[in-house]
């Protein structure tokens, strides 16, 4: 007789303390009952502090890494302490009733016994129990967010992180200003009403002196400008209702409003903060010395204007200061004066379109050549469909904001002015949503690529779909200084065309491009 292996799946929706007692709790309840049926092998997969109801959108991957186990016929059976635990969402339990149809897996639990999952009637009570599991925690929902609609009515924080600007007093649990972001605020404010400044400059000041976000990140406008637009900084909660000490003045708020969410005024996003224009760009190319982005901008050739050329960079005022680039002091001239200024080290850039053109080229090659990578095309991501899930469901959430703001409207509890505003900054999200949503659904269909001639012609492709493409098969791609010597440009021959001399340079900055770069591939070529 051969070992027998069992997955003990374990789950608790709330950890507050973060000490796992529940999740051990079952596990050990859960071995008592692997023992009693005599599995020889265990294999423990546990999602603490997380919930399982059709509420969230929060991602469980060791439930999905046991269901993979479950599929490829890993393990015999699955024992969790209830069906509850498993999860309270009925499309689960089917597809876990499908994956014992298929493999003859076992599902045992501690508390809700064992179902005969090869009967119809066992199947409906599984289902049934799971239907009753599912309404229960969307009934617990219904009552948390009508209890936070009601403290909102009544001008109590309703929970969650505060908005920046604040933070929560741990014994009253409503708001109270947060005297270090609240002095940031105040000065953003000032230089945009008072000195006229933009929000470039603003955040590319605060990054230079090493200010961060509540988070610890680098300040971008796409992160300022909702802040300055958030009505709870005049104390007001989510359903207008006055409820905690304001930090700003509504005179100064309005001329906030209406210089943010004037339409003739030009937003200038902070440069990165929409890579769609290149396919290289969006975090798929990295700087090999500090890890960061390479960011897409146009850089001049030098030949005049219109001359410039698409190019990465690891760019200082977006990812501010780093150890990877120590900074040093140069002499520079400007208006004719010789001063000294500081200047990073180390900053790689690199043209855009010949490291395209190159890493097409290995992975056209690498499919060619490479079976087992045709093999894993065929595997479903489920960290990518739960992300499209959870984006999906963002957006109908922002549409039924949309609806909202037109109801506040109409019974007079909105102005005009806030309901600009407020349709401003869901607009802008929304627009954020659908690049991210393309980005995952736009992926060219696999086997439509690889017909005769559709792959070599990926430069016809809409660049949301090449890069897509190319994401399926890199993790990222990694761009480091020029080798010592390496040869970047030759003088044009006497006999030689134009056109053969720029195709020889071409192929001068590919061999250039290929001597810097590492492709980390997300399976082994």
């Amino acid at each position: 007789m051969g070992t027998k292996t069992a997955a003990i799946y374990t789950r608790i929706s709330k950890d507050s303390e973060g000490k796992a007692l529940g999740v051990t709790r079952q596990e050990q309840d859960c071995r008592d009952l692997a023992n009693r049926l005599e599995y020889d092998h265990i294999i423990l997969f546990s999602d603490n502090d997380t919930s399982a109801s059709t509420l969230t959108d929060k991602p469980r991957p060791d439930f999905v890494r046991m269901m993979e186990a479950a599929k490829d016929r890993q393990v015999d059976a699955i024992i969790a302490y209830s069906n509850s635990r498993l999860t309270r969402r009925v499309a689960e339990i089917q597809a876990l009733i499908d994956v014992v149809k298929r493999t003859g897996m076992r599902i045992h639990t501690v508390a809700s016994g064992q179902h005969d999952l090869d009967t119809a009637d066992g199947r409906a009570a599984m289902l049934t129990i799971a239907v009753w599991d599912q309404a229960e925690a969307e009934r617990t929902g219904e009552r948390i967010k009508r209890a936070k609609l009601q403290k909102a009515q009544n001008g109590e924080w309703h929970g969650g992180a505060a908005p920046y600007g604040y933070q929560v007093d741990p014994q009253t649990k409503n708001l109270t200003p947060n005297p270090a972001e609240v002095k940031l605020i105040h000065e953003a404010a000032t230089r945009l009403l008072d000195r006229g400044q933009a929000l470039h400059s603003i955040v590319v000041e605060w990054n230079n002196r090493g200010e961060t976000t509540r988070y610890g990140h680098h300040w971008r406008q796409t992160g300022l400008r909702p802040i300055l637009l958030n009505r709870s900084m005049l104390g007001e909660t989510s359903t207008g209702h006055k409820g905690w000490e304001p930090i700003i003045d509504e005179r100064t708020f309005d001329r906030l409003t209406a210089l943010l969410t004037d339409p003739s005024r030009k937003v200038v996003h902070s440069p990165g903060a929409n890579g769609g224009k290149r396919a290289l760009g969006g975090g798929l190319t990295v700087c090999g010395l500090c890890g960061k982005p390479l960011i897409t901008h146009s850089k001049s050739t030098g030949m005049g204007k219109g001359t410039s050329t698409a190019t990465l960079g690891c760019m200082a005022r977006v990812h501010g200061p780093s150890d990877k680039h120590p900074r040093i002091k140069r002499t520079r001239t400007r208006n004719g004066e010789r001063i000294e200024v500081w200047e990073d080290t180390g900053r790689v850039t690199i043209a855009h379109d010949p490291l395209e053109e190159l890493v097409f080229e290995r992975v056209i090659a690498a499919l060619h050549d490479t079976e087992r990578w045709k093999a894993r095309m065929q595997e479903k991501s489920p960290e990518a469909e739960n992300k499209l899930v959870e984006l999906e469901d963002r957006r109908r959430e922002l549409n039924n904001e949309l609806d909202g703001v037109g109801r506040a409207v109409m019974i007079g509890a909105w102005d005009e002015r806030r309901a600009k505003a407020e349709v401003a900054r869901i607009r802008a999200e929304m627009d954020d949503l659908d690049k991210r949503i393309n980005a995952l659904i736009g992926r060219p269909m696999f086997d439509a690529v690889l017909q005769e001639g559709k792959l070599e012609n990926w430069r016809e492709w809409p660049v949301l779909d090449r890069r897509s493409f190319l994401r399926l098969f890199i993790d990222r791609i990694e761009v480091h200084p020029y080798p010592e010597g390496t040869q970047r440009t030759r003088r044009k021959l006497k006999d030689e065309t134009d056109e053969q001399h720029k195709a020889a340079q071409w192929e001068i900055v590919k061999a250039a491009t290929a001597s810097r770069i590492k492709i980390r591939w997300k399976w082994e070529l």
